[in-house]
């Protein structure tokens, strides 16, 4: 009976690659597992071709009384929610993942009665599969495959697979935002460079001349940020330029102040520093530099004039925090978890005035992900925000390791 069982899961498995080629290397992933549960001390195999037929050789090969109870396991174990019934539709296994449809209520007893229908279909040689979305909270989003299970042409069985593609539904549709979002904002400067280049057409007044070749060279530089802060995001999230090295975090902040001092000064905002005994860690220069700047940018887009902004260093134990602070406009609480996702904004039209492409915060949450660490925000509407990158200190080289003083900022 076991090498009945033995077989159901091979083809359990086998159904899971049929039912979405897309996820393959997850698959290979759930193999790994289930040779590893089941003996299989082996090299890892590299293709799902290839761990299958390992886990067949070890079905026809292993006589032993381990086998049956190595395979239950290797069954119960999968993360895919697996029933098993035999011709007459009798229920003959359900694995861990699977076992909370039988006796749940709500959601789970929605996905059981689709479970028990893709049963009737199954026993019949109907292949099945339906996407059922849960609206929880959390929401969650199923597939629900249910498959025939023959073999010489004979019908043993049928076996239902439940997979929660929650995540996948939900990068799917980062990724399809991301790209609307991109072409929006693609659109706009080029559309306005367009339209100001053919209201030039035939412009004779000098003065009409230079105001709009001032604009369009505005809209390009708008498009030329753009495109740069998606290079930066896409390098950084890919990590094309993760050579790491002893990163002075005063000499960042240093000279991320530096990059935008001109233009905290054109609105007569005040910069000040604490950086004195900023230590060193292990990390990528570049992606720190492109952090803090970013964080100083937004203070002072979203500062009024004579407003003030501080940057600086603070140790917390076995952490360091660097801390940018401003007196500006705040961010709503109900956007605060949000301003971080690519191309958010909390108010488009205000964004738009000062010219923000809706990429730098995400590129600070990269960065601090990169480096093992996490961002922070405290924010008051007509008060001012906080933003902080906190790191842990592995590889600090900080003789002192002296404590920074929240309170004192030198220029």
């Amino acid at each position: 009976m076991w090498q009945f069982f033995t077989l159901v899961l091979i083809i359990v498995i086998a159904v899971l690659l049929i039912s979405n080629q897309q996820r393959e290397r997850s698959i290979l992933r759930k193999l790994k597992r289930t040779l590893d549960t089941a003996g299989d001390t082996r090299a890892e195999p590299t293709s799902v071709d290839g761990a299958l037929d390992r886990l067949a050789n070890m079905v026809h090969s292993d006589e032993s009384d381990e086998m049956p109870r190595r395979v239950a396991v290797a069954f119960d174990a999968m993360s895919t929610g697996a029933v098993i019934v035999d011709a007459d539709g009798t229920e003959l296994m359900r694995n861990a993942r699977a076992l909370p449809y039988a006796t749940g209520r709500h959601g789970d007893a929605l996905v059981e009665n689709v479970i028990q229908t893709q049963i009737q279909d199954a026993i019949r040689g109907e292949t099945t599969d339906e996407e059922l979305r849960l609206h929880g909270p959390p929401e969650r989003v199923l597939l629900i495959v249910g498959s025939p299970l023959v073999e010489a042409g004979e019908l043993l069985g049928a076996v239902i697979l439940v997979d929660d593609i929650s995540e996948q539904h939900r990068l799917d549709q980062v990724r399809r935002d991301f790209v609307a979002n991109v072409s929006h904002e693609l659109r706009t400067p080029v559309g306005a460079v367009s339209l100001l280049a053919e209201t030039l057409e035939g412009e004779s007044d000098p003065e009409v001349i230079d105001t709009f070749l001032a604009r369009i060279q505005d809209e390009a530089g708008r498009l030329s940020g753009l495109i740069d802060d998606l290079l930066d995001l896409s390098r950084i999230e890919g990590g094309a330029d993760a050579d790491t090295e002893q990163v002075d975090l005063g000499s960042v902040v240093r000279e991320s102040a530096a990059a935008v001092r001109a233009a905290a000064d054109h609105k007569a905002i005040e910069l000040h520093l604490s950086i004195e005994h900023a230590p060193s860690i292990v990390g990528v220069r570049s992606q720190l530099l492109s952090a803090v700047t970013n964080l100083f940018t937004n203070a002072i887009k979203y500062t009024d004039v004579g407003g003030s902004v501080k940057g600086r260093v603070v140790m917390h134990g076995d952490e360091v925090a660097l801390v940018v602070e401003d007196t500006g406009i705040g961010i709503p609480q109900k956007d605060s978890n949000r301003v971080f996702e690519r191309f958010y904004r909390v108010d488009r039209g205000r964004a738009a005035g000062t010219g923000g492409t809706g990429l730098g915060l995400s590129i600070v949450r990269n960065v601090a992900v990169n480096h093992g660490g996490r961002v922070e925000l405290t924010s008051q509407e007509g008060v001012g925000s906080t933003f902080s990158i906190i790191l842990p200190v592995h590889g600090v080289h900080n003789s002192g390791r002296e404590r920074v003083r929240t309170g004192e900022i030198d220029d």
